[in-house]
């Protein structure tokens, strides 16, 4: 495995603590981490992202509606939800031009609502505009992944300045190295949507054991890994609520065949993603809570 960069080291750093603090619901173990996929678009063609090929992924020009937000945010206020809200999934977030209400909703209850970016946008004509408006919404903290070179750092950093933004709310990712430096992140084969030489097949996975992931239509994903191809989906926002999801029983058999080491199921016997970054923690209190 190659050296992880520095600002992939700090973002998993930075997020660590709120990821790895196990909160309970009625005395069960609580997802820490929920991501959100806002849109099937992006202004990219990465390649290490399925979007690379238009004809196996293209583009299209499909939003998460706003009511679809609330009923994820209510339902999150209802089992005092304290982790992290994050905003990436599939697409450029910040294409959903009323992303800003999007953030009002989570952030006007509290939440800790971030978003992951390629801060293309931030760059045009008004981005510094859209960054005051994120944050004025509620925003807690904003990842920008810098895929075109060093420069970008400073570049990023005065924009961010001219906005009055402290670094304590935003993080650069360096991200602008090739293939041979696995694109500077945890590369994988999504699920076994992309080709790679990682081999992690046969190890352990704590993804169901901490997050969630919601689609754009409210469906409740496996995994970040999944997002893509969608094998599986537990429940939807829409008929069922989040707690009642996390503890569907097709759900519960992944989540103990995952952190028992245990890769069995499609697509995870397709993946070779590391999944034990975050998550320990709630492996454990998982399998305690098995114990009794």
């Amino acid at each position: 495995m190659k050296k992880m960069k520095e600002g992939m080291s700090k973002n998993i750093a930075r997020k660590t603590p709120s990821i790895s603090k196990v909160n309970t619901y009625k005395d069960f173990p609580l997802f820490s981490f929920i991501e959100l996929n806002i849109n099937e678009i992006c202004n990219r063609k990465c390649p290490f992202c399925p979007r690379v090929n238009p004809e196996k992924y293209p583009n299209q020009n499909i939003h998460m509606s706003v009511g679809t937000a609330e009923k994820i945010a209510e339902q999150l206020v209802a089992i005092d939800f304290k982790g992290i809200v994050n905003i990436s999934g599939t697409g450029e977030p910040l294409l959903t031009k009323y992303v800003p209400k999007i953030i009002e909703i989570f952030g006007s209850k509290g939440l800790h609502i971030e978003i992951v970016t390629n801060g293309d946008v931030l760059k045009r004509k008004k981005g510094t505009d859209l960054i005051k408006q994120m944050y004025s919404c509620g925003l807690s903290q904003l990842v920008v992944s810098m895929y075109d070179g060093p420069h970008q750092v400073e570049e990023f950093r005065n924009i961010f300045s001219s906005c009055q933004i402290s670094d304590k709310y935003y993080s650069l990712r360096d991200r602008w190295y090739d293939e041979s430096e696995n694109y500077g992140l945890l590369y994988t084969n999504r699920a076994g949507n992309l080709k790679n030489d990682a081999k992690y097949s046969k190890n352990a996975c704590y993804y169901t054991a901490y997050a969630m992931y919601v689609d754009y239509n409210g469906d409740v994903l496996l995994c970040c890994q999944d997002m893509y191809n969608r094998t599986v989906k537990f429940g939807n926002v829409h008929s069922e609520n989040l707690i009642d999801i996390w503890h569907d029983k097709k759900l519960n058999e992944y989540r103990q065949l995952l952190i028992g080491g245990s890769r069995n199921l499609s697509p995870c016997n397709n993946c070779n993603a590391n999944g034990r970054i975050f998550g320990k923690e709630h492996k454990v209190a998982w399998e305690e809570l098995d114990d009794n």
